[in-house]
């Protein structure tokens, strides 16, 4: 026992060291939304109750509205690999930050090195120089600027090419690509409030109005449906009348439409409208409809926040306008509830608090072994217990922020996944109480979020995103989703312990204590006919989902034949084990090659691109999954080693 506990140990500081420094760097910590402290300076720019305000504020990004903390983590993510930024004189930013950085101060944002390069090789196709640069680093939008247009060039082709076909520089040339258009949006949606026209036609809006200078950006959209002939000028086939000044004006507020849908729709507007960016509603106002009276408020606020972005008291001021007219807005249209229970969320840091659970605990796991200590094991089993519980909060918590099952994403399946093998495991060890159940909910606790936390870095997005109607509002989807995972999380915890009895065998670990491999031997039946129960039902759950869906039970859909492939494997699995047609050293090899099964249905399938549950595929997991396998393969290659070298050794003998 002592040896076993040697190698977990060494085995889990190998494990927590990776990844602890992995979730550091790429998700920052619990409160990375929370304003940072600033050396003297930069400190004055933004108060921190301004900071929490805009954390706070509504914005619509993807179909949803979240909160603008949410919506900056995520861009900045997807730009720089971490939620966090350092400004050009070392303050580390929030996102938050950043974001607000942009938005009021985009000339100093461009100064920000938020822009991670994979490769220099990347730099070198667009012709920029990268001395004093590691191969992987991060630049700023005014180092990369001299190249944007050679790095759109390429892009385009880029995108022509099928993504299994693109190199490895071409793939990241297109995705800075996209984060440096992500960035113009971002940093040119306040384009409009950052100077007004001085032409003929603002000058008429300033006399009507009595005012001796030029009219704010709010009130020439005030005044769009008196102004529109003025826009449309720009040259000899221009209509008399023209203003120049203003159409350049017009023209450069509305470059800036791409940007944060911060703008509720006006009040009367249907449930389904969508928000506007600044730019949006400037666009609308002068060629389709007269603003609202809220959108001109908002805009009004805006151009007051833009104004005093160099005195604190007076920004916040405006800052709290624009709060209460946006707040309004959303909270009218049932739109606003959820947001302070998802920034507060975010700000807890749940999945960091499970990690830290689960890696204590299997530390103080390892010791116990070494020590033989019972004190030591239930604090590592009082460990694990707090993991889970921090875990299971936050699965409650996005299933209350979202109003839906807690695994209509690949995302919140592995969290899901994880939390079922985590509690299974630890209700294993109850029973039988030989360490290993509590060893494998922690690594299982543990090797499940640092997956889940590398999914989120790669993909960059939202992982509370809207569904499609289909997956958000069926209630056998949702039976069905939830109970087919459940299966899934048993399968590869049955794998896991047959794991465990493996390569116990092969390297002779308690080789005297036949009573531990029985154990692990019953967990594993247990743990199959648990997960056939819930694959089976899940199974059929989901036939009545496509039934009412698509109009039919089966259609041998790839996602299908994956559940199917479960089922039967389990079943010949369980079959096998009861007609004596396989022993111990059989059912830990099926169990094994059952957890692959599970992989491929759960992950495998959606890389194929095809069938109705495409929706699910991910780029770049390909690698990840064919190491999965040859792992899995080189521990079922020692286990059949392991057997011949049994069998041979009575002959040797004789």
């Amino acid at each position: 026992m002592k040896r076993l506990g040697w190698i977990a140990l060494a085995l889990a500081a190998l494990v927590a060291g990776a990844a602890l420094a992995f979730v550091a760097a790429r998700s920052g910590p619990p409160d990375a939304d929370r304003p940072a402290s600033l050396p003297p300076g930069r400190g004055a720019r933004w108060a921190p109750e301004t900071v929490d305000l805009f954390a706070r504020l509504p914005v619509q990004e993807g179909g949803r509205v979240k909160p603008f903390s949410t919506y900056a983590s995520f861009t900045l993510l997807a730009l720089n690999g971490k939620r966090s930024a350092t400004a050009p004189e070392g303050a580390k930013l929030s996102a938050t930050e950043w974001a607000m950085d942009c938005l009021f101060f985009p000339e100093e944002a461009a100064k920000t090195e938020c822009f991670l390069v994979q490769d220099a090789q990347v730099l070198d196709a667009a012709g920029l120089a990268h001395e004093g640069k590691n191969r992987r680093d991060r630049y700023s939008y005014e180092s990369l600027a001299p190249g944007r247009m050679r790095f759109f060039e390429i892009a385009s082709r880029v995108q022509d090419i099928e993504p299994s076909k693109r190199d490895a520089v071409q793939s990241q040339i297109l995705h800075l690509a996209q984060n440096l258009m992500r960035f113009e949006q971002l940093a040119g949606s306040l384009r409009f409030a950052q100077g007004t026209p001085t032409g003929a036609a603002s000058r008429a809006v300033a006399m009507t109005m009595g005012a001796d200078v030029a009219p704010a950006a709010w009130e020439l959209v005030d005044r769009a449906p008196d102004l529109r002939m003025f826009v449309a000028t720009g040259g000899p086939h221009g209509p008399a009348g023209g203003d120049p000044a203003l159409s350049a004006w017009f023209d450069g507020a509305t470059r800036g439409s791409g940007g944060p849908a911060l703008v509720p729709p006006p009040d009367g507007a249907e449930a389904l409208a969508e928000w506007s960016s600044p730019g949006e509603v400037v666009s609308s106002a002068f060629t389709e409809r007269p603003a609202a009276e809220s959108e001109v408020a908002a805009l009004r606020s805006i151009c007051a926040m833009a104004a005093a972005r160099g005195d604190r008291d007076a920004f916040a001021g405006a800052a709290r306008a624009f709060r209460d007219t946006v707040v309004r807005a959303a909270e009218s249209r049932g739109e606003y509830a959820k947001i302070p229970l998802e920034v507060s969320y975010y700000r807890a840091g749940w999945l960091h608090w499970a990690q830290a659970g689960f890696v204590l605990a299997f530390l103080l796991a390892a010791f116990s072994w070494i020590r033989g200590s019972r004190a030591l094991s239930r604090a590592a089993t009082w460990s694990a217990v707090v993991g889970i519980v921090a875990l299971a909060a936050a699965v409650t918590l996005r299933c209350v922020i979202r109003g839906r099952p807690p695994v209509t994403t690949l995302y919140e399946s592995i969290l899901f996944v994880t939390a079922v093998a985590a509690i299974a495991a630890l209700v294993a060890e109850r029973f039988h109480r030989n360490g290993i159940g509590l060893a494998l909910a922690t690594a299982s606790g543990a090797a499940g979020l640092f997956v889940a936390n590398r999914y989120e870095t790669h993909e960059a997005v939202d992982t509370m995103p809207s569904l499609v109607a289909v997956l958000d509002t069926n209630f056998w989807l949702a039976s069905h989703v939830t109970t087919i995972t459940i299966g899934y999380g048993a399968g590869l915890l049955a794998g896991l312990v047959s794991h465990v009895w493996i390569l116990g065998k092969a390297f002779g670990l308690r080789r005297r204590d036949p009573g531990f491999y029985r154990s692990l031997t019953s967990m594993t039946y247990a743990m199959q006919a648990f997960g056939l129960l819930f694959a089976v039902v899940g199974t059929v759950l989901g036939g009545i989902w496509a039934n009412e869906s698509w109009g039919r039970f089966w259609g041998w859909d790839p996602k299908e034949n994956g559940a199917l492939a479960i089922v039967l494997w389990q079943t010949i699995l369980l079959h096998a084990r009861l007609g004596g047609y396989v022993r111990d050293f059989g059912l830990a090899m099926m169990s094994v090659f059952g957890a692959v099964v599970v992989a491929s249905s759960w992950w495998g399938v959606n890389l194929l691109g095809v069938g109705l549950h495409s929706y699910g595929f991910t780029s770049g997991i390909l690698s990840l999954l064919l190491a999965y396998y040859a792992f899995e393969g080189l521990v079922m290659a020692v286990g059949a080693a392991h057997a011949i070298r049994e069998r041979r050794r009575p002959a040797v003998r004789t």
